[in-house]
């Protein structure tokens, strides 16, 4: 009876063990995607997460992980072509990034290698190649960050800035914190605080923006609220619209074309809510990837973020208002916010149009003209 007890006592103890492992890796990977989805990751693990994600060619070679790593964050010593001898020494050695690579793929289970290189790695089990063959594809990324507005106007809009080639979401989002510095602006970038001290501070980190959007596009929807009885329903129907629309835009434009993944950001509000509206999305769009795009289209993230660790959802906040103001402004004189929403969609060429959409009879879509 008692080598029966130590051996239940010893299980017990490796369950206990097991658990706690998991909750420590389960906790490390949302610290990873933190980082990620802030596009200003600071460890050396965060780093290489965020290489991962953004170059799927990195995930099968520990030499292109390196490459894209020493020119997103060390570009001041590396851009490619030869290495200076004296610089050599200051870039991040290539044995770091693969322990870093290989705790992100193999302990925390993402941004994983293709089954071919798993297995030559060793890392892939009889059991696990068929979840191997369902991980996500490794196709370019539309990065989709997303906020609405209207909720008490004549118009109810959503709105959304769209980062086509997904790896330079680091490059704008230090382009804003940089001239944010150097302004000695603090906070968030919010319409609804601009007045006319500070008119000029916005206009420069719009230049900011506008200076750093050869990858950038804008997409909104708005319909009439007159008449309608469930808003968030509504607004989740509109994200929906607006996200369809705007990939076959794209794809047709040739601009991105399919086949891309999709990682579509909103604006967070109250978590109960923000669960229930990204599930909604969720769904809807994953319908979509099969019924419209025919498995084109893979649905890699919805979620919602908050706005004060991502200067790209403040971006989408400054488009959305930008529209609102066109749409919604009553009589009166101008003031700074109409001089910052004029500026904002003319700087963007940002067009509108009529359109009818599934439930809604009447809608207006604002987008960037093809190229």
């Amino acid at each position: 009876m008692n080598e029966i007890a130590d051996i239940s006592e010893e299980v017990e103890e490796l369950d206990h063990t097991e658990q706690a492992v998991t909750k420590n890796f389960e906790a490390e990977k949302q610290r990873v995607l933190f980082a990620i989805s802030r596009n200003s990751p600071k460890r050396l693990v965060d780093r290489v997460a965020w290489i991962l994600n953004h170059y799927t060619n990195a995930r099968d070679s520990d030499i292109a992980c390196q490459l894209h790593y020493w020119k997103t964050f060390q570009g001041d010593l590396y851009s490619g072509g030869n290495i200076l001898q004296e610089n050599y020494l200051k870039l991040e050695r290539l044995n770091s990034i693969t322990r870093a690579r290989a705790r992100v793929q193999n302990d925390l289970k993402m941004f994983i290698a293709s089954p071919e290189v798993r297995k030559r790695r060793g890392k892939l089990e009889e059991e696990e190649k068929q979840r191997a063959l369902e991980e996500r594809p490794t196709f370019p990324i539309y990065c989709i960050y997303a906020d609405e507005s209207g909720k008490t106007s004549k118009y109810l809009l959503v709105g959304s800035v769209w980062v086509l080639r997904s790896y330079e979401t680091i490059k704008i989002t230090n382009a804003i914190n940089q001239k944010k510095q150097s302004m000695g602006f603090k906070g968030e970038m919010h319409f609804k605080d601009i007045n006319k001290g500070n008119l000029d501070a916005y206009c420069e980190l719009l230049n900011a923006i506008i200076e750093n959007s050869s990858s950038i596009s804008f997409k909104g929807i708005g319909v009439l609220r007159s008449g309608l009885t469930n808003l968030d329903d509504t607004l989740n129907k509109l994200f929906y619209h607006m996200v369809i629309q705007g990939i076959k835009e794209e794809d047709t434009s040739g601009r991105a074309v399919l086949p891309r993944n999709l990682q579509f950001r909103k604006d967070s509000e109250e978590e109960s809510k923000d669960k229930l509206s990204m599930m909604e999305i969720e769904l809807q769009l994953r319908n979509a990837a099969k019924s419209v795009f025919n498995d084109r289209l893979y649905i890699d993230v919805v979620e919602a973020e908050n706005s004060e660790r991502s200067p790209l959802m403040q971006v989408a906040d400054l488009f959305v208002s930008s529209i609102s103001r066109h749409l919604n402004k009553g009589d009166g004189a101008e003031g700074p916010k109409d001089v910052f929403s004029k500026k904002f969609l003319q700087s963007f060429g940002v067009n509108t149009n009529s359109q009818e959409l599934d439930g809604f009879s009447d809608c207006v879509r604002f987008s960037q003209p093809k190229n």
